[in-house]
């Protein structure tokens, strides 16, 4: 692909690392207990934007539910993040890439929806170079809302057009071209041919093969 790279902003769970996270317990639960509070929201959301919907929901006829029920749903979450983070491990080559792209003089940037003391437990223990972190506790709206990745590059002092995104799942591409960034699909979680419609600049089925497409411009 040859792209004049000199910012990655990299997905973490399915990307980075493989996690003990079971989202679809994780789903459950919060429909539990959307349910629970009398509120039945769109099936197709995900998890955050159902907490967000219930959430609305609720402000309108009682604003004290409606903050009992996000405390208790990021409680649900936060739980199993932090169960799933124990038992982390990095992918193949991830490590030895992100040294790789550091020496080139790449910026390298966290962005997940995944809470921060989880996300900080597992790299306390991981060799995973990065220069910034931005989870949901972090900013105001997650991927696949661009607004979360573009708070990254300007963070990193980097520029869209000249920033890649690579995730494992569909919404990391969509929030990448919405931003106006390059994409990279890391098909490992899912086959390539669930990011067709998502339309991915490059698809990869191991993080290393980046250092055969990625180009720097950045001098160090």
């Amino acid at each position: 692909m040859g792209i004049p790279i000199d910012t990655v902003l990299f997905d973490f769970d399915g990307t980075l690392v493989a996690t003990a996270l079971d989202f679809a317990r994780m789903r459950r639960e919060v429909l539990a207990l959307a349910a629970h509070y009398d509120t039945t929201p769109p099936q197709e959301l995900y998890i955050l934007e159902i907490m967000v919907h219930v959430q609305q929901q609720l402000a309108a006829r009682d604003p004290r539910a409606a903050r009992t029920f996000i405390q208790e749903a990021e409680r649900i979450l936060t739980d199993m993040e932090m169960e799933g983070s124990a038992q982390a491990q990095p992918l193949p080559g991830v490590e030895e890439t992100l040294h790789k792209l550091h020496q080139r003089g790449v910026r390298i940037g966290i962005v997940t929806r995944n809470c921060r003391p989880a996300v900080e437990r597992v790299l306390a223990h991981l060799s995973l170079p990065h220069d910034l972190l931005l989870t949901r506790n972090d900013v105001a709206r997650v991927k696949p809302d661009p607004a979360h990745l573009l708070e990254a590059v300007r963070r990193l002092g980097g520029q869209p057009e000249q920033s890649l995104m690579v995730g494992d799942h569909p919404m990391d591409i969509l929030a990448g071209r919405q931003a106006g960034m390059h994409t990279a699909a890391l098909a490992t979680t899912r086959p390539p041919s669930d990011f067709a419609d998502a339309g991915p600049d490059l698809v990869i089925e191991s993080i290393p093969e980046l250092l055969n497409h990625v180009g720097v411009t950045r001098k160090t």
